[in-house]
């Protein structure tokens, strides 16, 4: 279905400078170079930055797995932090389902700097639900 390949363009993360280097059915990449604004009063990227990064790689990638007329909504979603970013680094998301049915999906996204160096974890669980 055409409408599921382009859902996920011109989303929030896209407007924070969010590119997506890959959405196939049950996986996506994107990236993000960060700026100042994506910083906390600390130097350091905001976790509102990191989840948005995450969520909406995990939303591009769960959306190819939902069935005819459904799409898929959060139910939730578990973020662990494991070192700092700065303004000026590129961070890569890369998404991958880990467990998906009929109703439900289970999706990992790892968010990594250019190290390859772990600094963020999200796990979420996804409903598939009616388009409204």
């Amino acid at each position: 279905m055409a409408d599921k390949e382009v859902l996920w363009q011109g989303s929030f993360g896209q407007r924070l400078g969010m590119k997506y280097l890959k959405v196939e059915p049950g996986t996506a990449e994107a990236e993000l170079v960060l700026e100042p604004g994506h910083c906390n009063p600390n130097g350091v990227c905001h976790g509102g930055a990191l989840f948005t990064l995450a969520d909406d790689s995990m939303g591009a990638a769960a959306h190819g797995l939902a069935p005819e007329g459904m799409v898929p909504a959060s139910l939730e979603v578990n973020s662990y932090f494991a070192r700092s970013a700065r303004a000026g680094q590129r961070l890569l998301a890369t998404t991958r389902v880990l467990s998906a049915g009929r109703r439900t999906a289970l999706l990992e996204t790892r968010v990594e700097d250019e190290r390859q160096r772990l600094v963020a974890l999200f796990t979420s669980s996804y409903m598939f639900v009616e388009r409204r």
